[in-house]
């Protein structure tokens, strides 16, 4: 498979899976700048999405990889494993409307896509041909930023990140 087939397959794979109040999920990084910018382009998408309501943006890394050999098969051959994290970085926003968002109703909806997704990944360990997501000792981890309001008072943001392996089982004679 390599890495962008994976990244690919989680990307389709969450995408699809119809998580309420969870739009757009980039394959990876869709803009490139200084981390400060960056976030803020990407809350500045959320808060888009969600003009009167919640709406989280989400972008597949695979930040590191580790291949492994995990049986003697030979010099010409292989039976390895490519086992990649994933860091799925979480872009959240929730807009009133016309009136101040609610700091935890905003949370009880960002709590949601994160109950979702985490189950969506281990409902799913094999996605369009990866071994295995979101098993073994690694699990599903997950870590939340303190909530914060946009600049206009008018939109609670919240930035999260999850985080799994996906393995890849690779054997066979030169790959």
């Amino acid at each position: 498979m390599g890495r962008a087939a994976v990244r690919s397959a989680i990307q389709s794979c969450l995408q699809g899976a119809q998580i309420p109040y969870l739009g757009t999920v980039w394959p990876a990084r869709p803009v490139i700048t200084d981390e400060d910018s960056y976030t803020q382009t990407m809350s500045g998408q959320a808060i888009a999405e969600s003009p009167s309501g919640s709406a989280c943006i989400a972008v597949v890394n695979l930040p590191s990889d580790r291949r492994v050999r995990r049986a003697d098969v030979g010099r010409g051959a292989v039976d390895d494993t490519n086992v990649h994290d994933v860091a799925l970085e979480l872009f959240f926003a929730s807009s009133g409307g016309n009136a101040a968002p609610q700091g935890i109703e905003a949370q009880q909806d960002y709590d949601s896509i994160v109950d979702a997704l985490t189950v969506a990944i281990r409902a799913n360990p094999t996605p369009e041909g990866i071994w295995s997501v979101g098993e073994f000792t690694a699990g599903v981890t997950h870590e939340q930023s303190t909530p914060f309001q946009s600049e206009d008072g008018m939109t609670v943001l919240i930035a999260g990140l999850l985080r799994f392996e996906a393995w890849e089982w690779v054997s066979g004679v030169g790959v």
